[in-house]
């Protein structure tokens, strides 16, 4: 489906993301991440598009944009034309490093790795 908004939405949510300058933050549903927007909108990102009968999840990320009553003004996954799975998987694994603080963590490992063996040849 053609949804211009839509794209240019996620456009830039993707690269906004991508340079760490979105709060997203984790929610008690596991790889599900929210970014509180201008005091009354919430971005909303879900690690599947839907779920089958059993309730397993299927399909790439999906972004949702909901209002202060929670009401979804748009969801944007891979119906809308332009937006691919590939990016919105991006999208996930970069929304985890933020709302994780996982960056820090992994420098903090690198530089611990990255110490001189103190063993004497």
């Amino acid at each position: 489906m053609r949804d211009p908004k839509a794209l240019a939405l996620f456009q830039e949510i993707l690269k906004k993301t991508e340079a760490g300058k979105l709060a997203w933050q984790p929610t008690a549903e596991e790889d599900t991440f929210v970014a509180p927007m201008l005091g009354k909108l919430t971005l909303k990102l879900f690690p599947y598009t839907s779920k089958d009968q059993w309730g397993l999840p299927q399909g790439p990320p999906t972004v949702s944009l909901g209002d202060e009553k929670n009401i979804t003004i748009v969801e944007i996954d891979t119906s809308i034309e332009g937006v691919e799975a590939e990016d919105l998987q991006a999208l996930l694994v970069f929304a985890r490093r933020i709302a994780l603080h996982a960056d820090e963590k992994i420098d903090e490992l690198l530089q611990e790795l990255q110490k001189p063996d103190d063993i004497p040849f």
